[in-house]
Formats: structure tokens, sequence, C-alpha cells
């Protein structure tokens, strides 16, 4: 049997076109296909697999520190901290120079960026977590909220321009503080705590 040109060109261009055929034919027509529910139990299994490691890899992420690491990351946050307080105590100077009615208004506002750069570590501090059963850390993390409290106390006092107010607010603030540095330091600390 002799090919014409025209069945010569038909064989070519199957041949040329059964590549490109094959990733367009259903998986039917060119292999035995495994039943679909043993396709959907392996992508369970293989869901479950993956969930399975991301829980766990997740559980670790939130694992309670031990104390090094808590002192360790802490020191780290007030290091940071140390840094972001420097310019306010150079504002703090000039300020000592300001006219009398310019005065209120400059220290409210140091007072006010004081308690933001003091929020912001309290939340990374947290973040970190505490000790396991650490009464002492989970103290020292609850007195940073008190600290809080009492240093906006004292910010809305200059705010306020009440000397009556400040007269309490002010001291209550450094002797807390006062206390919760001596605390902090006695825990092991060596950056935090420390003036």
């Amino acid at each position: 049997m002799r090919l014409s040109n025209r069945s010569l060109d038909q064989v070519v261009k199957v041949r040329v076109l059964a590549p490109q055929l094959r990733g367009h034919l259903s998986r039917d027509t060119i292999t035995t296909r495994e039943s679909d529910w043993g396709i959907v139990g392996k992508l369970a299994l293989l869901i479950a697999v993956m969930g399975l490691g991301l829980m766990l890899s997740v559980s670790a992420a939130f694992a309670a520190p031990t104390k090094a690491q808590f002192i360790r990351k802490g020191d780290a946050l007030c290091r940071e901290v140390q840094r972001e307080l420097a310019p306010l105590v150079r504002r703090a100077q000039a300020a000592k120079s300001l006219p009398e009615s310019q005065k209120w208004v400059a220290v409210e506002r140091l007072w006010a960026d004081q308690i933001r750069i003091q929020a912001r570590f309290t939340t990374r501090l947290r973040a970190v977590g505490v000790p396991t059963g650490d009464s002492k850390a989970r103290s020292i993390v609850a007195g940073l909220d008190r600290g809080l409290v009492l240093a906006r106390r004292v910010r809305d006092a200059f705010a306020r321009r009440s000397t009556t107010s400040l007269a309490v607010a002010l001291p209550e603030y450094i002797r807390f503080t006062m206390s919760l540095n001596r605390r902090v330091a006695a825990y092991g600390f060596k950056v935090c705590g420390h003036s």
C-alpha cells in the first residue's frame, strides 16, 4: 500500500500534534483512573498532616520562655527603650529654659511621648510571655500596667496645670517606679531596672 502525499501529510500532522494533545487527553484515556474517593482521601490526609504540622509549629512559637530567655529578650527591649528615651531627655533639658507658660505644655508632651514608649514596651514584653509558673515575672509584667496608669495621672495633671494633682501623682509614680525597678533588678535583669 502506497501513501499519497495527502495521507503522508496527515500522518505527519498526527505525529507533530500528538505530543501537544497528550496534555489535553483525559486521564481516563491514558491510564487506569484511581477512584475519586481514593484521591479525596489522600488529599484529606495531606491536609490533616499539614494542619498538624502547622499547629505544632505555632504552639512551639507560643511556648513560654525560660527565665533566661525572658531576661535576655526583656533586656533587649529595654536597650531599645533607652535609645527611644534619649531624645526625650534632651527635650526635658531644653524645656528647663522655656518661659513658665510654655513649660507646662512641653512637659505634658514629654510625658505623653514617654507613655507611648512605655506602652509599646509593655505590649512587646507581654508578647514575649512569662516563664511558666513564675509569679515574680508575672508580677513584674503586671507592674508595668500599674506604672502606665500612674504615668497617665502625672501627664493629666500637667495637662490640667494642677499643682495639687501633681503633688500627689508625681511622688506616687516615682515611689512605684523605684520599687518596680528594684524588683526587676533583683529578678536578674542586667539592663531593665537599672538607671
